[in-house]
């Protein structure tokens, strides 16, 4: 008998005759859930964990749906970065052929309702999460060092927004034509 916690359905099925299912070391397939996504699940550099919070605006664009730019808010951000652990396994590991660096786990929704509807689940995505500094350089209580630090930190982030703009079209040509691959 198969159970699972949701409803969905089951892609990348294959057993043959005497295969023994265990979803802990062999699972026997991938169940995809039914429901469509509400949010984005993306990895930060280590440098962004500084200052990457709750409630800044971001934008992606995903693979899937190249020409469109989704506004998006940053909903959670992971306290901790997951680079470095081990499992118990039979194999002995080098620690210097794991991968350097890390990510910090970043969910991002849309600012929208239904902003996600044309995205297809797994999709790879590009994106971007912005300061939002205006509020702090209008108070006039800042100092004037400060809000050019903060105009700064603004810019960099209209230059993110550009390239993100930029990069977004070109997506189906690097898949299509400049990996090689059609």
């Amino acid at each position: 008998m198969v159970r699972a916690g949701v409803a969905g359905r089951v892609e990348q099925f294959l057993l043959r005759v005497g295969d023994v299912v265990n979803p802990m070391m062999r699972p026997a397939g991938v169940l995809v859930p039914g429901l469509r996504a509400r949010s984005l699940v993306a990895g930060f550099g280590q440098v962004e964990a500084q200052v990457i919070r709750v409630g800044m605006p971001a934008e992606a664009t995903w693979a899937s749906q190249p020409w469109v730019i989704i506004p998006m808010v940053v909903t959670q951000v992971q306290g901790f970065i997951a680079s470095g652990q081990l499992r118990s396994s039979d194999q002995l590991i080098d620690v210097q052929n794991l991968r350097p660096g890390g990510t910090v786990l970043v969910v991002l929704e849309p600012l929208y309702e239904g902003g996600l509807d044309g995205v297809l689940p797994g999709s790879s995505c590009i994106a971007n999460a912005h300061a939002a500094s205006h509020d702090l350089i209008a108070d006039p209580k800042i100092g004037t060092l400060r809000a050019l630090g903060l105009h700064a930190v603004d810019a960099v982030g209209l230059v993110h927004a550009i390239l993100l703009r930029m990069r977004s079209p070109l997506l189906p040509f690097k898949a299509l034509v400049f990996s090689g691959g059609h």
